[in-house]
């Protein structure tokens, strides 16, 4: 551990927060092996660490400030435009890269800059942090998402694969079809989490019919998804009795190893 508070971490938490979203994943996660920022003070050590910025549009991510300010992360709101997905846009990277560049001129003594962030508009900023003898290490999702051309690891003195870093390896490589497979999981657990389901069965044609509906699956797609689960034991026929009638469906099956997995690093208590 550093005696002194030479590290500064800067995470475009934005990027992180839909690049982890794609795998039901919460930064701020429940259980520390899994949580960013718990596990970058423990890896670099909280005496080392002189500040922790993260910037994002805070109104349209699902985190508590409150809870991120107790963990001595200072966020940094930068509005968007409101938009979801692909059409996402904010100034988030450039106020980013501006501050670091303040703390590049203004406090000599950081000589330790860590990128959180798989935008490759990050580069010119580790260049230039590099080339004035900062040490810059980078962490960043290692998925299709990441552009091969961008070479961000050529622009930084180590590189960290998150999956690897937050202990969700077996994320890392998944096909359309898991994906498509832990989406479905998820769902599935969560509308009998539903209060408004309480005593209620999920049948096989409603489950079909939000497959389509929530993952955006033709009906074939749904219809072999949907078997796949059954025949991989990762439902179970689920059958509820109420004023005498007998209603049928499937739950997830939490004894199954791969669907504890998908559902407690989605951040739900799994007995």
């Amino acid at each position: 551990m550093r005696a002194n508070r030479s590290i500064s971490i800067w995470i475009d938490l934005e990027n992180v927060y839909y690049g982890l979203k794609k795998y039901h994943m919460d930064p701020d996660h429940p259980e520390p092996q899994h949580n960013l920022f718990l596990r970058l003070q423990e890896h670099y050590g909280k005496q080392a660490i002189r500040m922790m910025e993260v910037y994002a549009d805070f109104e349209q991510l699902d985190l508590s400030l409150h809870h991120l300010q107790k963990k001595h992360v200072h966020p940094h709101q930068v509005y968007g435009n409101g938009r979801g997905g692909e059409e996402r846009k904010n100034a988030a990277d450039i106020q980013l890269c501006l501050d670091a560049m303040d703390v590049l001129h203004t406090v000599p003594e950081v000589d330790t800059f860590v990128i959180v962030s798989a935008d490759q508009d990050m580069i010119p900023l580790m260049d230039r942090l590099w080339s004035r003898g900062k040490r810059v290490e980078l962490f960043c999702l290692r998925d299709e998402s990441l552009s091969k051309n961008a070479q961000m690891e050529a622009f930084c003195d180590v590189s960290h694969n998150l999956f690897e870093f937050l202990n969700i390896p077996q994320f890392q490589n998944l096909s359309q079809m898991d994906r498509l497979l832990q989406d479905a999981l998820i769902q599935i657990y969560e509308w009998y989490e539903d209060p408004n389901n309480a005593d209620k069965s999920y049948g096989s044609t409603w489950i079909k019919k939000d497959l389509q509906r929530k993952i955006n699956l033709t009906e074939g797609d749904a219809n072999h998804l949907f078997t796949k689960m059954v025949q991989g034991k990762y439902l179970l026929p689920h059958e509820i009795t109420v004023d005498g009638n007998t209603y049928y469906g499937y739950r997830v099956n939490l004894a199954h190893p791969q669907v504890r997995t998908v559902i407690r690093i989605a951040g739900y208590r799994v007995s």
